[in-house]
């Protein structure tokens, strides 16, 4: 992992996510870039563009400082354009292995999410993983990561790499958790899924499986994140969901962007970057 980009709008909830994603980066010895983008309205509305980029000068001085970080290890970049857009262009142009951002977490209430820039740069961000981390998540080295699996073949069989590459420098072990809503034995097919996932880790990551039974995906991932609190990331692979779906439904990595306690890595399924 060489490159990090953080959007960053000096929010308490962005910086929160800069904080974690500056020592992240740190640990994995990679480049935090930070990106913030402003549109025109500003500009009319009088305010300084050039305070601005005092402003972030000022915010990478702190994270070279806070976390001793070197000068080279922290980029800002600033930017006149809508958020999206903008980012999507950099993203392109760039090497960007690993997006970091920040949420306020859980609201309950899931009309709040239409137009949130965790859930539209989710949904156009197809080839690049997405760290989310929720206002409240403090830094601390990784303990456990905890897979969440639904034993269904990936696409790309390199989606789970970055996961094997943070447990190996975190020294972490992996958790591979498969929510059954039935009472059956898995099929065969998701036994040998299950054996295939776990083989990418093994034998240079600990590597253990557990099936959680219960009705709705979502409650049973937090049913076990309760019982098991030394989970210190949670990671989902992105599965591209019908029209009607995203409009009627919710996407399960959606749903855990805004219920987790803990960062929320979210895995492509393919490698394609954004159009």
């Amino acid at each position: 992992m060489k490159n990090i980009i953080v959007p960053f709008d000096f929010s308490h909830n962005s910086r929160n996510a800069l904080e974690y994603a500056a020592q992240f980066a740190k640990q994995m010895g990679a480049v935090l870039h930070i990106f913030h983008a402003y549109d025109r309205s500003e500009v009319l509305e009088g305010v300084k563009v050039a305070t601005t980029i005092s402003a972030m000068e000022d915010t990478k001085a702190k994270m070279i400082a806070q976390f001793g970080l070197s000068a080279n290890a922290v980029v800002p970049k600033v930017v006149q354009g809508e958020f999206i857009e903008e980012i999507l262009t950099v993203i392109n142009s760039s090497d960007v292995d690993l997006i970091v951002i920040g949420t306020r977490g859980s609201s309950g209430l899931r009309e709040l999410l239409v137009g949130s820039n965790t859930v539209n740069l989710m949904q156009e961000v197809r080839g690049i993983p997405m760290l989310v981390v929720p206002e409240k998540a403090d830094f601390h080295p990784l303990r456990n990561i905890l897979l969440c699996s639904d034993l269904h073949e990936i696409a790309d069989d390199d989606a789970l790499d970055i996961v094997k590459e943070i447990a190996m420098a975190f020294e972490s072990g992996v958790r591979l958790a498969h929510v059954d809503k039935g009472t059956g034995q898995p099929t065969y097919e998701k036994v040998l899924e299950k054996r295939r996932e776990m083989h990418i880790f093994e034998p240079e990551v600990d590597c253990t499986y557990k099936r959680i039974v219960a009705k709705d995906i979502v409650e049973g991932i937090k049913y076990y994140m309760d019982k098991k609190e030394n989970n210190d990331m949670v990671a989902m692979v992105y599965r591209t969901h019908t029209f009607v779906e995203t409009i009627f439904g919710m996407n399960h990595t959606h749903e855990m962007a805004y219920h987790t306690v803990v960062p929320l890595l979210v895995l492509p399924e393919g490698k394609d970057k954004p159009g």
